[in-house]
């Protein structure tokens, strides 16, 4: 869904498509048509955004064939749904983080989805963004290691860039910090990542990580706006569904800072919030698809409604 801000800020709202992979496009749009679209109509929009996660292998497909590629964007048109992001962590499935950024398999990966990316966007807008793992896991990274990933993400730099040149359309690649990773912070991102190039690399962030307290909240919006990197993904989920999700931390008061401090202009961003389900959702998916398109279509609910309450109206 699009909602916009009183000063103009175009703000997107999805959810995150792992929930349900596919290993082929095949899947990607049946699965689009069993749960998306019925969301969507739920939602009473005719538009509705969608994270997509694309395994390695289909992302190679996509590249390596055009018709492929018009064939998802048109398929996504006909069901009323856009992609402005894409879940980069790889692996063969949703949760698997796939090769770290020392492996050359990571930037030719991402580089993939950034193309992809950069044809799906709708026409009228100019950032798409990618999430992506926090560097690679810390108890396997000696130093090493991090010049040869700094190195891949120079490379990275330049080439979206260049995507830039060619197509009109930013692509922004977003690290998450996670525990037990090269990143666990957003200090660490900014320190490892930041200084690279601020236009097309930034962070991620996990609004349930920062209501938990992994780090305090407004100290990290206070480093991303001191150091000008773009928060290129909010996630976030949060317990007001269920009694079974009262071992999660609310994460509306870290959603309304982030979004007050993104859309004052604090800090930079693109203002794309993505609802995070896919841990929650696995004991669903044994009871149909409409178990999984009630909780996807309450979350979005959810979302849209305190977004609304900040001041945002939806947009066309």
């Amino acid at each position: 869904m699009r909602l916009r801000h009183e000063d103009g800020t175009l703000v997107h709202l999805s959810y995150n498509a792992g929930v349900h992979p596919a290993e082929d496009l095949e899947n990607l749009i049946a699965h689009l048509t069993r749960y998306a679209v019925p969301v969507r109509k739920r939602l009473g929009v005719e538009r509705m955004g969608v994270g997509l996660w694309l395994s390695p292998s289909v992302a190679d497909h996509l590249t390596a064939d055009r018709i492929e590629l018009v064939r998802l964007r048109r398929s996504l048109e006909e069901r009323g749904l856009e992609v402005v992001s894409l879940n980069g962590t790889g692996g063969r499935n949703q949760d698997a983080p796939g090769p770290d950024w020392a492996k050359p398999e990571r930037y030719r990966y991402t580089m993939a989805l950034a193309k992809i990316l950069a044809f799906l966007l709708p026409e009228d807008v100019r950032f798409g963004s990618i999430s992506t793992i926090p560097i690679g896991w810390r108890r396997d990274w000696p130093a090493d290691l991090h010049a040869i990933a700094s190195r891949r993400l120079e490379r990275l730099s330049r080439e979206l860039r260049g995507l830039y040149s060619v197509t009109g359309k930013t692509i922004r690649v977003g690290f998450e910090p996670w525990p037990g990773c090269v990143l666990e912070t957003t200090k660490q991102a900014l320190e490892r990542v930041g200084d690279i190039d601020s236009d097309h690399l930034g962070v991620c962030l996990d609004a349930c990580h920062l209501a938990g307290g992994s780090e305090e909240p407004g100290a990290a919006l206070r480093g991303l706006a001191a150091a000008g990197a773009p928060v290129v993904k909010l996630g976030h989920v949060h317990n007001h569904v269920s009694e079974t999700r009262h071992e999660l931390p609310s994460t509306r008061s870290v959603l309304e800072d982030t979004l007050t401090a993104m859309l004052s202009g604090a800090v930079n961003g693109t203002a794309h919030i993505e609802v995070e389900t896919h841990d929650l959702a696995v004991p669903l998916r044994t009871r149909g698809p409409g178990a999984l398109v009630d909780m996807l279509a309450e979350e979005l609910d959810w979302a849209r409604t305190n977004l609304t309450a900040l001041g945002l109206r939806l947009a066309a």
